[in-house]
């Protein structure tokens, strides 16, 4: 009998609602105005329209292609079909939410071709009656502002042939997309596969199968009596980790987009993507709740904007925000650099202030363009090397870049070094002119000088030959006698003296260039250059507190201390331990549990209850209860029990057991 409850009335109460009155609309704040949602607004509406254009041309190509298929279906006669149904496999990888935006591109890209489309999920396909019903009604419903042909009960294949009599043409063809095809019953589909093909020479019927694994799982599900009724195509969709890689490129890489994700915060959103959902969508909402998180309420991140706004946005920001601005770390620490510099403490007067911001802010700017075009030429550099050290794509150098404290420090950027030097000279002069191409579109003073450099390496390299000229070398001069150690030392430093061949002096040339002069300059971690705060956010802890929350932590938060949520007066706490009578009796129910064993006794806590609620009678053991306190006291008790921190116990009627 565990699972019985501990209340045992139904207490009645009078709500404040009356018929007749409205309720109040919600109102909206009033912060659309506030420089830091204006910044907000424009950052979040650019990534919009280039996450859009994005999946525009990445969709674009098999949308086309499907359109083409059915319209190829539509011009041919029933005859010319052979009472098969035409069948297209859509290979979508793993089944994620974003399929459901996939799909509804395509009925969208479908509708010049044919208005009578059906999309039917996992859920629709219980049995057979289910998935006819529901592909059927959305066929014949397909105006959603009108009223219903039919209702879903009534919809079987003689009220569809019916229908497509009156209100189609004979060559409109009737396409069901089955998304998830794993999900579903292989004999439901079976069966209706089955009966479409029964129908198939008075009606044109097109499949689209959504395939998360591979074509041979039709082959699995389907018997051979029900695949050679089909005539299928196959089509290939881009992965997911392809399509993140272009969402990447369009926001976190791309210059034109100010607002950074960096550090932990940017690990934490790819972590999940690749560990949990496989979702772009999903990683596009965490990607806003940062933003959201980093301009809230908060002035100063409203100079996160394009270099030309800078000006603007800062003759906007009052006294206080130019305050708070000098408080930031980074900005403090360069303020501290530039007194000791000039012995002075007048340096940032109110006049010169917005000047050296102005400055510092563009300078970020210059610094960023630069960090990411020699994070792509390291990632053009060595990814294609044997077994990656590094990794194969550019988000897992990002990551190492923005969360290391010194990427040059790691063994995997020096394990890549020492893997450059066994390169060929072919495939050296290769990687070399792909990292020219790279910063060719770049107007940057420094990388036009890095790419002159590069071209004048390339020269040396061409003509550098492979003869060495051979030294002969004393290993060990007669009569002296050497320890194991000072043997090594020797034998280490007559190798280094051993001359090398041209080619192989060059190629020592342009990887030390490449490491001391490019990577270790530009390849900074944002969080060491002033302004960082303004730009990046990376704190993954507040992130993980609003994407991945803890429900259990959530609920004893909300119960231990009320405040936190209802952000009212009387619910606030001197410490955490008080249990003030202005709480909610949720709460102080819950606050009374915790100080108690294993088994609570109903009784003492019902006191201890009436104690708080009626501090007047602290001095004696109420028996005559009020109702009303009783019947707020169980109903308390009930929704803890319902939240699953108590249950009765089968031991002692009068007692409640701790569940936590």
């Amino acid at each position: 009998m565990d699972n019985v409850s501990v209340s045992k009335g139904v207490f009645a109460h009078k709500g404040a609602y009356k018929i007749g009155n409205r309720q109040k609309k919600f109102e909206s704040g009033n912060y659309f105005n506030e420089p830091w949602y204006l910044a907000y607004e424009e950052t979040w509406t650019s990534i919009q329209k280039a996450t859009e254009d994005m999946r525009s041309n990445m969709f674009q190509q098999i949308l086309d292609d499907l359109e083409s298929f059915v319209s190829k279906v539509k011009e041919k006669s029933i005859e010319q079909l052979e009472n098969e149904i035409q069948t297209a496999i859509l290979l979508t990888g793993v089944n994620v939410p974003d399929h459901a935006i996939m799909f509804q591109r395509i009925v969208s890209k479908l509708k010049p071709v044919t208005k009578h489309t059906a999309v039917i999920w996992s859920r629709d396909c219980n049995n057979i009656n289910d998935i006819t019903e529901e592909s059927l009604y959305q066929l014949m419903n397909n105006k959603k502002d009108e009223k219903p042909y039919i209702k879903k009960n009534h919809c079987h294949m003689r009220a569809l042939k019916l229908w497509h009599e009156q209100h189609c043409q004979t060559n409109d063809p009737l396409v069901i997309m089955i998304t998830d095809f794993e999900s579903c019953s292989p004999a439901v589909l079976h069966d209706f596969i089955l009966t479409l093909n029964s129908y198939s020479n008075t009606m044109k019927f097109v499949l689209i199968f959504g395939v998360a694994t591979t074509l041979h799982a039709i082959h699995r599900s389907l018997t051979y009596d029900v695949t050679s009724k089909l005539n299928v195509r196959v089509f290939h969709m881009q992965t997911q980790i392809n399509i993140l890689s272009h969402v990447l490129e369009r926001t976190v890489f791309c210059t034109n987009i100010p607002f950074k994700l960096t550090g932990r915060a940017f690990q934490l959103l790819t972590d999940i993507f690749l560990f949990y959902d496989f979702s772009v969508e999903n990683f596009l909402e965490s990607y806003k709740i940062c933003m959201i998180q980093h301009f809230y309420a908060n002035n100063v991140n409203s100079l996160c904007c394009q270099p030309r706004m800078i000006k603007d946005r800062i003759s906007s920001l009052t006294e206080d925000d130019l305050s708070e601005i000098k408080k930031l770390p980074s900005i403090e620490k360069y303020i501290q650099q530039l007194k000791t510099e000039k012995n002075t403490d007048d340096v940032i007067k109110s006049s010169k202030w917005k000047e050296i911001l102005t400055q510092l802010l563009l300078e970020f700017h210059e610094y960023m363009d630069r960090f990411l075009l020699t994070l792509r030429c390291l990632h053009d550099l060595v990814s294609t090397l044997p077994n990656a050290p590094m990794g194969k794509q550019l988000r897992e150098y990002y990551t190492k870049a923005v969360y290391m404290n010194n990427l040059r420090e790691s063994h995997e950027y020096k394990e890549c070094l020492q893997l450059l030097g066994f390169l060929s000279k072919t495939e050296l002069l290769s990687k070399l002119n792909s990292l020219i191409t790279i910063i060719e579109g770049s107007k940057d003073s420094a990388m036009v000088e890095v790419r002159e450099n590069l071209r004048d390496h390339i020269k040396v390299i061409e003509v550098a030959s492979f003869e060495v000229k051979a030294t002969p070398i004393d290993v060990v001069s007669t009569g002296e006698k050497l320890s194991r150690l000072q043997l090594k030392e020797k034998l280490l430093k007559m190798s280094q003296m051993q001359s090398r061949s041209p080619y192989k002096q060059a190629q020592h040339d342009v990887i030390n260039y490449l490491d001391q002069k490019v990577f270790s300059v530009y390849l900074i971690n944002p969080n060491h250059v002033p302004a960082n705060e303004i730009f990046c956010f990376s704190d993954g802890n507040l992130a993980k507190q609003h994407i991945r929350g803890s429900l259990r932590a959530a609920i004893h938060t909300g119960l231990n201390d009320p405040h936190v949520y209802l952000n009212c007066g009387c619910c606030k706490l001197e410490n955490d331990d008080a249990i003030p009578s202005t709480l909610p009796d949720l709460s102080i129910i819950y606050k009374l549990h915790l100080e108690s064993r294993k088994l609570i006794n109903m009784y003492d806590w019902l006191q201890a209850f009436l104690i708080i609620i009626d501090p007047e009678n602290d001095a004696k053991e109420q028996r005559n209860v009020d109702p009303k306190l009783q019947a707020r006291f169980t109903q308390a008790v009930a929704e803890l029990e319902f939240l699953g921190f108590i249950k009765s116990s089968r031991k002692k009627t009068d007692h409640v057991k701790r569940l936590t």
